[in-house]
């Protein structure tokens, strides 16, 4: 647990970070927002109860937990889509109209939108449970921690002031670079 903060990861009308133990008046104490935030809707309270009892059989963090049943809902979305798709391209192939799939495609239709909404419910379930509120800030955190060790690496070694905005403007551009490559990926 000491990975994620220990306060509640939403902000305050204010835009502050709420100050109150993440979890806090809630069946997930330590975990997730507070009572204040949302965290004791009956929704958020069974997201982080099943998180925490995944969580337990597979040695994983909650927030690990709920992102793993988030993947494993638009994959099986995904999957479902897939079958569909070649379906489909098989009835085309074959001189089927495309536009009116054959009764055998009717089930996996209905399957796909059902797995589809799972996957939209799962994801607003982890989201409303304040995971990604509460990953973005360890994010943060982890950004500063990596900040302060490149400064104190360069510290280190005595660089002259010049020499130090050279390495730091390196650093900056390699980082840039590795953004831009994420974004066209």
């Amino acid at each position: 647990m000491s990975a994620y903060p220990a306060r509640c990861p939403a902000r305050n009308l204010n835009g502050r970070m709420c100050d109150k133990p993440a979890g806090q008046g809630t069946n997930h104490l330590g975990y997730g927002t507070c009572i204040w935030h949302r965290g004791g809707h009956r929704n958020v309270e069974e997201a982080w109860t099943m998180a925490q009892e995944i969580a337990a059989e597979r040695d994983i963090t909650p927030h690990e937990a709920l992102l793993g049943l988030v993947r494993t809902a638009a994959a099986r979305a995904a999957w479902t889509d897939n079958i569909i798709f070649q379906q489909l391209r098989d009835h085309a192939d074959d001189g089927g109209d495309p536009l009116k799939p054959p009764a055998e495609l009717v089930p996996w239709l209905r399957q796909f939108r059902e797995e589809r909404r799972l996957a939209a419910t799962t994801a607003k379930l982890a989201v409303d449970a304040g995971v990604m509120v509460a990953l973005e800030r360890r994010l943060d955190l982890e950004g500063e921690l990596v900040a302060a060790a490149l400064s104190a690496a360069l510290d280190a070694v005595e660089m002259t002031h010049e020499q130090r905005l050279v390495a730091l403007g390196a650093a900056q551009q390699h980082l840039m670079l590795a953004g831009a490559d994420a974004a066209t990926a």
